[in-house]
């Protein structure tokens, strides 16, 4: 009796490439998971990150309600990071919150943990790719 491998059925999984840096991500492409976002997470995965997903490029905003760790923000639109914001604070002020907005309409928000953009050299310009997104 001759034995074999059963065909590979892992599903491809999404990724965001940076230069020769891949980052595993979720999505969040729909109003209620782009809401949600990571909040409430303990964590985040050393190395991955969370891809927002919009229909249009547009001043996006993000807020930090209900964060347990800080992050750092990149900002995406024609396949290449229009803008950084990093080391965004977890703390929240219910009173006065505080948003964050790229600099230029962005279509893709890709959060990762803060220190992540600087320990990899992200800069702005950097080409982007997306893999089974």
């Amino acid at each position: 009796m001759v034995w074999s491998a059963l065909p590979n059925r892992e599903t491809k999984k999404p990724l965001v490439r940076i230069g020769s840096i891949n980052i595993p991500v979720e999505i969040a492409a729909t109003e209620e998971t782009r809401e949600k976002g990571l909040s409430g997470r303990p964590s985040l995965d050393k190395n991955k990150g969370m891809l927002f997903i919009f229909p249009k490029p547009d001043f996006h905003q993000f807020w930090m309600r209900d964060m347990n760790f800080p992050i750092d923000i990149i900002w995406i639109d024609n396949g290449r990071v229009i803008g950084i914001t990093p080391d965004v604070s977890n703390n929240f002020d219910q009173k006065n919150p505080r948003t964050y907005s790229p600099s230029q309409p962005a279509q893709y928000i890709l959060e990762v943990n803060a220190g992540f953009s600087t320990k990899n050299k992200i800069k702005i310009g950097d080409v982007i790719a997306f893999e089974n997104i």
